[in-house]
């Protein structure tokens, strides 16, 4: 046990386990911040894709291999987000799925928000890199090439959102150069919600 509450602390995650402990009793605290990314693609210092590695829209055809990528994932869930019209880009090695990443066109999809998103807006969420293609830096290059594909779709603007806890998310943005524009605190108790408040303005 105090070797996982070391681990914990030296990875940032102790806030988080105190979190998922109290939403076991059905206390929900979600700090989150709203960022904005992809602002400033130009100064990004994560050089090209490797040659073997190609990226692309997902494809319907792709859509049994995606859900297959994670436990969680079920065919159905996958072919809802694509019925409802969401944004994937995929990662591939051969035709081999590499990892794939997330975008909503309509909304700030989140479990502790949902905000309205304007024409040209995007929502960036759920990316996933297979566990045998992890450690070879594929994760940023996922983010960037969703910008780019969202940029050619006629996109501008890309939010996402991260758990004030999330030290790791909140690093792995920073390094892309993202914008923390509003810090927000929810409190629910199942799902009734207490209140919700905006605590910081950065923008």
């Amino acid at each position: 046990m105090f070797s996982s509450i070391r681990k914990a602390r030296r990875h940032g995650h102790i806030r988080h386990r105190i979190n998922a402990r109290l939403k076991q009793v059905g206390l929900h605290i979600n700090a989150y911040y709203l960022v904005r990314e992809g602002k400033d693609l130009a100064d990004l210092q994560y050089g090209a894709l490797p040659a073997e590695i190609k990226s692309e829209i997902l494809d319907p055809k792709d859509v049994p291999a995606i859900a297959a990528c994670s436990e969680w994932a079920s065919l159905a869930n996958i072919q809802a987000r694509v019925d409802k019209g969401h944004f994937c880009v995929v990662l591939k090695h051969g035709e081999q799925i590499a990892a794939y990443t997330w975008a909503d066109l309509n909304e700030v999809n989140d479990t502790a928000c949902n905000y309205e998103l304007k024409p040209g807006e995007a929502y960036l969420y759920d990316a996933f890199v297979v566990p045998e293609y992890r450690g070879g830096a594929l994760a940023p290059l996922l983010r960037i090439e969703c910008y780019k594909h969202l940029q050619e779709a006629g996109m501008h603007t890309f939010y996402s959102v991260s758990d004030y806890v999330d030290t790791p998310a909140i690093r792995f943005k920073q390094k892309l150069n993202a914008e923390f524009l509003k810090l927000y605190l929810q409190i629910k108790v199942g799902d009734r919600e207490l209140g919700h408040w905006l605590l910081k303005d950065y923008s």
